[in-house]
């Protein structure tokens, strides 16, 4: 409660602040005063936020009418480093009143965009197009330097997401709710993928599908050189497969059909990357599965492609998924996870 007492007391003074110097004439002497203490306060709320709690109360600050607590959700926004709140950053980019936000808002959309999807990167790529500051001014500079760094992450990046943000929330809740064995495991890194070409091609397949585009959340281990070759260039279908038999380990022609394998529960992915891969690292996607086949025991689509007027085969016990075209998956987070020793789960069989 008594960091939470400063910041409201911080807070206060920005807006004392700014009744008691109101010239904006940047020649007179006054306004530079007026920037140094604002900016020693800043300084002062960025030390209290380590032991600020975290229920702190983002929404009331940011609706606020107090331009001193607008700055202080900005700066806890950017201490958290949470994608979750860019609509609202961009909003106020858009909007705000005071120079002294705005040049605290650029840097703080800079601070989080390595937190953000591709979608996210998009929206805020539209904010800074439509933000028209003057030329010549630290705030245009700043604005085309956002923009260039964000076209390169947009076409292709992979950032590493930090730990209990947005994004690392919810992938470890996904993650934990997949878990189909008695094994134990914890999340020790998470990298975010960002695929245009990917993107673009698996959106244009869910249209397609039109009324069978449902989408399902899906996992494969591999080693870390394959999952960042796949994040890249996507999975290979099984016809390029033969091109490139000597280059890479296949373990069969496929029990349920020779197509992209993935798995609906992480360890049952763990457990290949582990066993065949000596990996501590799984691939988290999205698939359209379409159609979807359920295969039948003793080996029925051995090396088979996939069923005539299906899109996708299930394997018998619904462990795995069977994709047969890359543009059924989008990758989104490389996982590195770790083991708590227990027991190690058992594998489907054909």
């Amino acid at each position: 409660m008594q960091a939470m007492e400063e910041l409201e007391k911080l807070a206060k003074k920005l807006d004392e602040i700014d009744d008691k110097f109101k010239t904006e004439d940047r020649s007179d002497p006054s306004w530079n005063i007026r920037v140094q203490k604002k900016d020693l306060i800043v300084e002062q709320m960025h030390e209290l936020f380590p032991i600020v709690p975290d229920s702190f109360p983002l929404s009331r600050y940011l609706l606020s009418s107090s331009f001193g607590h607008q700055v202080v959700a900005v700066m806890w926004i950017e201490f958290k480093k949470d994608p979750f709140h860019l609509n609202i950053l961009c909003y106020m980019l858009l909007n705000a009143s005071s120079n002294f936000l705005t040049c605290h808002i650029l840097p703080v959309l800079s601070n989080i965009m390595n937190q953000c999807d591709s979608n996210q990167l998009c929206q805020l790529k539209q904010t800074l197009l439509a933000y028209s500051p003057p030329h010549n001014t630290s705030r245009y500079a700043m604005k085309l330097k956002l923009l260039e760094k964000i076209e390169p992450q947009i076409d292709f990046s992979i950032s590493d997401i930090v730990k209990d943000s947005y994004w690392w929330r919810d992938v470890e809740s996904k993650f934990f709710n997949s878990l189909s064995g008695t094994s134990q495991f914890r999340l020790c890194g998470l990298r975010i993928i960002r695929n245009k070409k990917l993107f673009d091609n698996f959106n244009n397949y869910r249209d397609y599908l039109g009324e069978n585009s449902q989408i399902l959340f899906v996992y494969h281990g591999s080693s870390s050189k394959s999952l960042e070759g796949i994040a890249k260039n996507g999975f290979l279908e099984p016809h390029m497969l033969d091109n490139v038999a000597n280059k890479i380990s296949i373990l069969d022609q496929g029990y349920f059909g020779r197509g992209i394998y993935q798995g609906f529960a992480a360890d049952y992915a763990i457990h290949y990357a582990e066993n065949y891969k000596k990996s501590n690292e799984i691939l988290l996607s999205m698939v359209l599965p379409g159609r979807s086949y359920i295969v039948k025991k003793g080996g029925e689509k051995y090396g088979q492609v996939c069923e005539s007027d299906f899109d996708s085969h299930l394997s018998p016990e619904n462990k795995e998924i069977v994709l047969f075209q890359s543009k059924q998956i989008l990758p989104l987070f490389i996982i590195r996870f770790e083991r708590i020793p227990n027991a190690n789960i058992v594998e489907e069989q054909c």
